[in-house]
């Protein structure tokens, strides 16, 4: 059985921050999904989804995180991926998701990026 996914959510003042504990996996990707989703709702001025944490990320992980970047590209709102564990940052840089969501090594880093966007 997959370890269990813990997800909490905070405020920080450039954006929502989403941040996963555990493995992204088949059985825990709707517990990110869904706990995203909430956030999406609220329509924050951006959004990091940080995985620092996360020391696996399957196929179901990375549909969630594709999902992410569509959502945010359709609202136009900023998106930022933070990944720090090699595992995790080698799926997402495999699958080409790099190259649609700006992908940082801190939630700090991050942050400075939002910051750096136009209209912020």
């Amino acid at each position: 059985m997959a370890d269990k996914l813990a997800v909490r959510v905070r405020t920080v003042p450039e954006a929502v921050v989403v941040a996963a504990d555990g493995d992204l996996d088949l059985e825990t990707a709707p517990v990110l999904r869904a706990r995203a989703g909430a956030v999406l709702a609220d329509r924050p001025e951006a959004l990091i989804v940080d995985l620092g944490d996360v020391g696996f990320c399957g196929s179901a992980g990375l549909q969630v995180l594709a999902e992410l970047v569509a959502e945010t590209a359709d609202a136009g709102m900023p998106l930022a991926l933070v990944a720090a564990h090699y595992p995790v940052v080698r799926v997402v840089r495999l699958s080409q998701l790099d190259e649609a969501v700006a992908l940082h090594a801190t939630v700090d880093d991050a942050r400075a990026w939002i910051r750096r966007q136009p209209g912020r």
